[in-house]
């Protein structure tokens, strides 16, 4: 009976020496744990991020490979010719300019040029809305009163849908004068929306395709209005201009 008194005894006191190393090493591992973690998780985070970039830059580097086959110049210039066909703004005064010059060249008079929507294209942060379900492209309209010959005033309309930039004639009255046609014109001046979203790298560039081809070929058709540099029409801002001419 002593002697099993004597080894509890014993077996006590060695659970005492141990109990101090532990509460250490459970102390040391706790802080570990405490500050390491933080690290760790950046650590990860570094890793998932690095691995994201990587799949980015290899994404990209196609692309670039897919870029580098293009023709430079033919890429420039049809993008180029593309703009003036359908602006990638509302480019009002270019318009404008356009229809003077197109007017002035047919042998035409112009007895009033309008704009209605004021107020939508004089603010730069104006959305583009296309207010006509059957329309793909938003649109200002304009309306152009002109009168001269017959022959000149429809060869003036035969003109409008293959001129940039591209207009549309919405509706149309002639009436007959003394010697003289007056035609008064409604138009429908398209222009492209900004886009809402920068290009993804992780989206495929989409080859032309040949019904685009066949368009760009079209387009290629359009007569093209030389604008020179400072002959555009100033076109002030402000719902109080009416754009009338």
């Amino acid at each position: 009976m002593l002697n099993l008194k004597f080894t509890s005894i014993q077996e006590s006191k060695v659970n005492k020496s141990l109990l101090p190393p532990v509460i250490i090493f459970l102390f040391i591992l706790l802080v570990s744990l405490f500050f390491l973690k933080p690290k760790i998780v950046s650590i990860a985070k570094f890793k998932r991020e690095l691995n994201a970039n990587k799949k980015t830059l290899a994404e990209l580097t196609k692309k670039l490979t897919v870029l580098e086959g293009l023709s430079k110049p033919e890429l420039t210039d049809k993008v180029i010719l593309s703009l003036k066909v359908l602006p990638a703004e509302k480019d009002v005064a270019t318009a404008i300019f356009v229809l003077k010059k197109m007017t002035s060249n047919n042998g035409l008079a112009i007895d009033s040029l309008s704009i209605p929507e004021v107020g939508e294209i004089a603010t730069a942060s104006a959305e583009a809305k296309i207010t006509d379900k059957k329309e793909i492209l938003p649109s200002l309209v304009i309306k152009l009163n002109t009168f001269g010959e017959r022959e000149k005033v429809v060869k003036f309309l035969k003109e409008i849908p293959i001129t940039a930039p591209l207009m549309r004639v919405n509706s149309l009255k002639i009436s007959q004068g003394e010697g003289f046609d007056e035609a008064e014109v409604e138009l429908n001046y398209y222009f492209l929306s900004l886009p809402k979203t920068l290009g993804k790298p992780e989206q495929a560039i989409n080859p032309i395709t040949p019904n685009e081809e066949k368009v760009f070929n079209k387009i290629n058709e359009f007569i093209l209005t030389e604008t020179i540099e400072g002959q555009e029409e100033a076109v002030p801002l402000g719902k109080e201009n009416l754009f009338t001419y």
